[in-house]
């Protein structure tokens, strides 16, 4: 198994409005979006300038029955909570 020593793991039910911050929601709820699939987390990733490894089989631990996958950033020493909201921004802004 490789190290993921710089890489940090975004879920995309960290993006989901429809969950709870119990059931993993990172996001305040103006900034959650429906529907979130690893791709769009990636390529939105991708537009701001990180490097991205996806990761289709692994499943989130609080919901293991779903299978979205996850998507390892490195973030270039930045905070994991500045990112998410980074790349919620991004995806905002790409859907729209």
């Amino acid at each position: 198994m490789r190290s993921r020593k710089p890489f940090y793991i975004f879920w995309p039910q960290y993006f989901e409005a429809k969950r709870t911050r119990k059931e993993g929601r990172r996001l305040a709820k103006n900034l959650a979006l429906e529907k979130v699939s690893m791709g769009e987390i990636a390529k939105a990733a991708k537009n701001l300038g990180y490097q991205v490894e996806v990761d289709a089989i692994s499943r989130y631990p609080r919901t293991w029955w779903d299978s979205p996958g996850r998507v390892l950033i490195e973030t270039k020493g930045k905070q994991k909570a500045r990112v998410i909201k980074e790349i919620a921004k991004e995806l905002r802004k790409a859907k729209s």
